[in-house]
């Protein structure tokens, strides 16, 4: 009797530890390939929750991958545009890798763009420093699949996506009024600008032109570039002083040119004898609006291009249409009258 009861004891526990050995065989079988079939009952509704809570995790976990490929990485302007690329990143949920160089460089710029397709990012960040260069790269991503969103300069030629940024033949309009306001009509004028292939600045300077054409006293003596080196700007403003003792008016045309004027300005004495108008407000351009060295600046919207272009790119990978696919994001002058409350306005 003790015999056939150890008996059936064993085979009890035998039984069991094989019941419970297939259920985890199956539960890992289904977990894996999500293809075998069960006819348990309590296993279909374990099958049913695991795939409700995958999906879920679909929604909630998944990352887009981005990459902002930045002219200038150390560059006060392009760094508030990173600042606006990140801010929307953690808004939308999504990750940004940034790419840059520490000086401006379009054949750099285009590496990295083909860096980004080659890594097949989700979509792709930039600016067209120069179309004709930097359009085919951006094609490229378009015809792997990988929607590009430029920002600042645009390459309309190209198979971007989408354009967020400034209207640059109306801020450099917007500027050759705010010179004409700040000289009174009569001025003999340097412009320092960024490179001499830079989109950017000749779309500004074309506007800067237009709006003295009509002015017969005004008159561009000289443009030089500085490829947005402050050190090159430097020098650049005080070779053309010296070049042209009738000069009395520099404008200039990316957020160097100005900061560059106002510290030869400063140097040699001659603050409210030369007029100056720049592009962006860096500190250290606010700083000299506020002292009077220089009498105004066409400020943009880096942070608002930056975040934008992350929720155009989002709203893309979602297979969402966009509203929009050119959007102007609009200047402000800063002058010493609004500089401490243009950014509130």
């Amino acid at each position: 009797m003790i015999k056939k009861t150890i008996s059936i004891s064993v085979m009890t526990i035998l039984l069991a530890l094989g019941s419970i050995g297939c259920g985890s065989q199956s539960e890992a079988a289904d977990s894996n390939t999500r293809q075998s079939e069960t006819t348990d009952s309590n296993a279909q509704q374990n099958d049913a929750s695991g795939s409700d809570t995958k999906q879920s995790g679909a929604a909630s976990d998944h990352t887009y991958n981005f990459t902002f490929v930045s002219p200038l990485v150390n560059h006060e302007y392009w760094m508030a545009v990173e600042e606006g690329v990140q801010q929307g990143a953690e808004e939308c949920g999504v990750s940004v890798n940034v790419l840059g160089d520490t000086k401006v460089d379009v054949d750099v710029m285009v590496k990295y763009i083909d860096t980004a397709i080659a890594s097949k990012v989700d979509g792709i960040v930039t600016m067209a420093l120069s179309p004709a260069a930097i359009g085919p790269a951006i094609d490229r991503a378009a015809e792997a699949g990988i929607p590009v969103v430029l920002v600042d300069t645009d390459a309309p030629d190209s198979k971007r996506a989408a354009y967020v940024g400034t209207s640059n033949y109306d801020a450099g309009y917007e500027a050759g009024t705010a010179m004409i306001g700040a000289t009174g009509g009569k001025a003999k004028i340097g412009i320092i600008r960024g490179s001499e292939s830079q989109e950017t600045d000749n779309d500004r300077i074309k506007g800067f032109q237009d709006a003295i054409k009509d002015q017969p006293d005004m008159e561009i003596l000289t443009t030089e570039a500085c490829n947005s080196d402050m050190l090159t700007a430097t020098q650049k403003a005080q070779d053309m002083l010296k070049a042209y003792p009738k000069m009395n008016a520099i404008f200039g045309s990316e957020g160097t040119g100005a900061v560059a004027a106002g510290k030869v300005i400063t140097e040699q004495n001659r603050v409210g004898e030369i007029r100056v108008i720049g592009f962006d407000d860096t500190a250290e351009c606010l700083d000299y609006i506020r002292n009077g060295v220089v009498d105004g600046t066409i400020v943009q919207k880096p942070n608002y291009m930056g975040s934008k272009a992350i929720e155009m790119l989002t709203q893309l990978n979602k297979g969402e249409e966009l509203e929009e696919t050119l959007i102007n994001s609009g200047v402000t002058l800063v002058t010493k009258d609004n500089v401490e409350s243009y950014k509130a306005e």
